[in-house]
């Protein structure tokens, strides 16, 4: 099989996740790395055997990248490659607003490129499990809680803790609810912390048939992400850092999954590079689905900073 070329942009902690995942892969060759840090970049390079390029440097000797930079260029950066063809895999946001990426959405659909974009948490193996039983045994959502708690950092500095971690439970809520996203209208939200960038942050969402809680916070003493899902006669109870899956049916514990951990990284870039080569394969969090997400992400920075009148979706 014939190896894919690949870069990545972008060679903080995240980033060098990234490489250390292509490097596991037979099927990849890594080109090259940008980042801003020059000097990082010609050592990370030296580190694995590639080389410390500009942006410009890369068209023409690639087929993909992995875009890991801070959120506010993403949209710059994926631009640049998807108009020229170049298969990209951008970490969330996949850029600070819908307009921009609309603009990608687009851009990626005329060149014919893929458009993957890290909702890692929806390549987690227990959350994949519970879409599978849901999808199973035939029941739709009726109530949804998601905790996503941080320990304080200052590693993320350009986007507010909706965008930040909310996103990613945002991401799930809309790959599980399906058609009915199209009747998701956000009824509250609230946040703490910076007037311009809140660090904690509640919202309340519903459809016709089912009530969300998202709860988010980055300043917090402890790390935990919880999942939990109610439909009219089983219970669904996600540790995302663990992957476990506890399931109730009726009120008693039916099941505890016990399958292996799995890297969601992994299986993210696997998934990117099947995408790639199979052109009939949709990606699992599309540039069109990173899109709904952002629609509420706005929703809920807008009640949060009370930028707008609320107005429905």
């Amino acid at each position: 099989m014939k190896q894919l070329r690949v870069a990545v942009i972008g060679v903080g902690q995240m980033g060098v996740n990234h490489l250390k995942t292509y490097q596991k892969r037979d099927d990849i060759s890594i080109v090259g790395i940008v980042d801003v840090d020059r000097t990082r970049a010609q050592n990370i390079a030296a580190e694995y055997n590639c080389r410390s390029l500009k942006l410009e440097d890369l068209p023409g000797h690639i087929d993909a990248v992995s875009i890991v930079t801070d959120s506010q260029t993403h949209f710059k950066i994926a631009g640049f490659f998807l108009s020229k063809g170049i298969h990209c895999l951008v970490e969330k946001p996949l850029a600070m607003n819908l307009e921009q990426s609309k603009q990608l959405v687009d851009s990626a659909r005329a060149s014919n490129a893929v458009l993957l974009v890290g909702h890692i948490e929806e390549y987690n193996s227990g959350f994949q499990f519970l879409r599978e039983s849901l999808e199973r045994n035939g029941e739709t959502p009726q109530y949804i809680a998601c905790e996503r708690f941080n320990y304080g950092s200052d590693r993320i500095t350009d986007a507010d803790v909706v965008l930040d971690l909310m996103i990613h439970d945002l991401g799930c809520v809309i790959d599980l609810l399906g058609p009915e996203v199209r009747h998701l209208e956000v009824l509250s939200s609230h946040g703490a912390g910076n007037a311009q960038s809140v660090d904690v942050a509640v919202a309340n969402l519903r459809t016709k048939d089912c009530m969300i809680n998202l709860q988010a916070n980055r300043i917090s003493h402890q790390s935990h992400r919880e999942f939990s899902l109610h439909t009219k006669n089983f219970s669904y109870f996600l540790n995302f850092m663990s992957q476990q899956v506890s399931v109730f049916h009726k009120g008693q514990l039916t099941s505890q999954t016990s399958h292996p951990w799995v890297y969601p990284l992994e299986s993210e870039v696997g998934h990117f590079i099947e995408c790639i080569r199979d052109p009939k394969k949709q990606p699992l969090t599309s540039g069109i689905k990173a899109s709904v997400a952002l629609k509420y992400v706005e929703h809920v920075q807008r009640r949060i900073y009370k930028k707008t009148e609320d107005k429905a979706l």
